[in-house]
């Protein structure tokens, strides 16, 4: 509880505990959320951060009225708005205003902006307990079948009651995300607040926001309390989710479709429309292109951002899972040894190797930056940001001083900019979509693996071996990886420790799942046959909905590029056919006004460069459900309307 909290609940507590029955659901959503306020401190809170909010909103509209409403008279107001001439005759305006209309209109503006600043505040902050609860629910069930799945191997393979079972699945939130920490609360409620199993459950159902655990944790309950099957009641649950897959899939596919849709009509072929219909108005009118600045730098980047943040929400990608590494087997032979307490030399000993740890890794990703960049993607901006701002900065610098306003600094720099953008993101782009593809090509192995191991394995063979058999067949890129594993098993004698090693090269969801859950699996019992089926089964279901995923959304993504062009193509002939025709330079008969066609030019090339900027993230973030990977249509499309422009016009 921090002092802010305290104090504001000191201001407003009372008058909140009074009208407490009006944030009952608040109360729900801040516990799903896991929030750790009561409900009237939230609030409370709410209530001051968004006075403070609407107070400097206040104080910033009094000063820009101050000097926005300045000499303004009643009759500047008439001719400003157009007020009809009998309207004015009607209505007299009082002395007191005539004289303090601009003081009158600035405290207005004051009070309106602080009026609506705070309700904006105090209307995010309401609503970030739901919507944080709803991201929860989201990552609970994305993963609810995994996690099911674990239960029930474990289950299976004997040896281990439902509470062991529970406190495993807990120790992996690198597999399971926010499923495996709802089940780490239940472990939690047991062991530090002294509760029994059945009243855990109990409090775990009514805290969480997702149905599918809610209704897991009821089953568990009731089994609990009767002592049922609970081997088969896991393996029915394990089932329904299985069968309900395919059904959420298609569901999530037919909302990615309304949302391409709606994508393409609203932020694609509407902004397009608006600027035909704003050059044509402005040519008319013999007007500048204000319009078309906020259209092409306001509308058009901002109208993509919403609509990526409004596609993550709706249907936005699985929790990223932490990483979890293991890089060697601890050994418990000398567990029994007693050790002398660390001397302040021993602990000087500690921070040097750690110091010295952190800068060999610092000195392999210099020495060694290729492999760094195949392991971190992210890693390429190590090297390509400190590039692309020394390109930026020396090209920024060699033009200086800068004259004739936004449109010839605009050109001068346009180049460099867009150059600025290639060096920055192309590196990244490469080992990224290199580590797409890797993980693509493991994923696509590893049910095949799995089952291939299991059928050897269920002949009686030990699961060790059965890895080394499964080692000399074709398995693409996954044959050198359980070839390692192969050698780390004779070499330590630990078919866990390789597995977990294994799970660690990999790096990928899929797998790691698999090879955990076959690993706490050989721990507890030596027949795993029917447990390396049950996950290959899962894995290869999971595969087929990535594939089903990708192979529906990307005539989407076809549909997305196609519109773009389309989009590309009008603005061009504007540029190239129209706009010149207008000038009247070459044709005075068809001249409609003077106008600056420098500027027209630039404007719809800027606007093909973001629109093609804002529809490769759309594209990636639909057919991959990464933004990462929509970088390389952005670039694509933007070097297209470069070259379109640059060369052709």
């Amino acid at each position: 509880m921090s002092a802010i909290n305290t104090l504001a609940f000191r201001i407003f507590g009372e008058k909140i505990l009074e009208k407490e029955d009006r944030f009952a659901l608040l109360r729900i959503k801040l516990r799903q959320a896991q929030i750790p306020l009561p409900v009237e401190q939230y609030v409370s809170t709410a209530v001051l951060f968004s006075l403070l909010a609407g107070i400097f909103g206040g104080l910033a509209g009094l000063l820009i009225g101050r000097y926005l409403f300045r000499g303004i008279t009643p009759e500047s107001v008439v001719s400003t708005f157009g007020i009809s001439n009998r309207v004015t005759r009607a209505v007299e305006t009082p002395a007191f205003i005539e004289s303090h209309l601009p003081f009158i209109l600035t405290v207005v503006g004051g009070l309106i902006l602080f009026l609506i600043i705070a309700a904006l505040t105090y209307g995010l902050i309401m609503a970030y307990p739901p919507m944080k609860a709803d991201n929860r629910k989201r990552a609970i069930n994305a993963t609810m079948p995994h996690a099911t799945a674990f239960l029930y191997v474990l289950q299976r393979g004997g040896g281990m009651t439902i509470y062991d079972i529970i406190k495993s699945l807990s120790r992996h939130p690198h597999l399971y995300g926010t499923t495996s920490r709802e089940f780490g609360n239940i472990v939690r409620d047991i062991e530090y607040f002294g509760k029994d199993l059945k009243d855990s459950l109990w409090d775990a159902a009514d805290r969480t926001p997702s149905e599918k655990f809610k209704d897991l944790v009821d089953g568990l309950i009731s089994i609990v309390s009767s002592g049922g099957d609970i081997t088969l009641y896991l393996k029915n649950k394990t089932d329904v989710y299985k069968s309900n897959a395919n059904k959420e899939q298609k569901h999530f596919l037919e909302t990615l479709g309304l949302l391409a849709e709606v994508y393409i009509t609203v932020f694609v072929v509407g902004p397009l429309f608006l600027m035909v219909i704003l050059v044509v108005m402005n040519m008319i009118d013999n007007g500048g292109a204000t319009n078309l600045y906020i259209l092409v730098y306001g509308a058009i980047p901002f109208g993509t951002m919403i609509f990526l943040v409004f596609l993550d929400m709706l249907a936005g990608d699985v929790e990223k899972m932490p990483e979890e590494t293991t890089s060697a087997i601890k050994p418990d032979s000398y567990s029994d040894v007693r050790v002398k307490p660390r001397t302040e030399e021993d602990e000087e000993l500690l921070k040097k190797m750690e110091f010295f740890e952190k800068v060999n890794r610092v000195k392999n990703l210099i020495l060694h930056p290729i492999k760094a960049m195949l392991d971190k993607p992210v890693y390429a901006f190590v090297i390509s940001g400190p590039i692309a701002l020394l390109y930026f900065v020396s090209a920024f610098l060699k033009h200086m001083p800068y004259y004739g306003g936004f449109v010839e600094t605009a050109s001068t720099l346009d180049d460099y900019i867009f150059v600025t953008l290639l060096v920055l993101f192309i590196p990244y782009i490469i080992f990224h979509e290199i580590e797409i593809r890797r993980v693509r090509q493991i994923e696509d192995q590893i049910p095949e693996f799995l089952k291939r191991l299991a059928s050897i394995n269920g002949t009686g063979i030990l699961l060790a071996d059965a890895i080394a058999i499964t080692a000399q067949s074709n398995m693409g890129r996954l044959k050198s990886e359980i070839k390692c594993t192969v050698a780390d098993i004779r070499w330590n004698s630990n078919l866990v420790g390789a597995l977990r090693r294994f799970e660690a090269r990999i790096r990928t969801n899929m797998t790691r799942r698999s090879l955990t859950l076959i690993a706490k699996a050989s721990e507890s019992t030596g027949d795993i046959h029917q447990v390396i089926s049950t996950v290959a089964e899962d894995a290869d279901i999971e595969r087929n909905l990535k594939k089903e995923r990708s192979s529906e959304m990307f005539i989407y993504v076809f549909i997305i590029f196609v519109t773009f062009f389309v989009f590309l193509v009008i603005v061009y002939v504007l540029a190239a056919f129209f706009m010149p025709a207008l000038d009247g330079s070459s044709n005075p008969a068809m001249s409609m006004g003077s106008f600056d066609l420098e500027e027209y030019t630039l404007l719809f090339f800027h606007a093909a460069l973001l629109q093609g900027f804002g529809s490769g993230l759309v594209a990636g973030k639909m057919g991959s459900a990464n933004i990462s990977s929509g970088l390389k249509h952005s670039l694509a499309m933007m070097s297209v309307s470069y070259i379109l422009f640059v060369v052709f016009i």
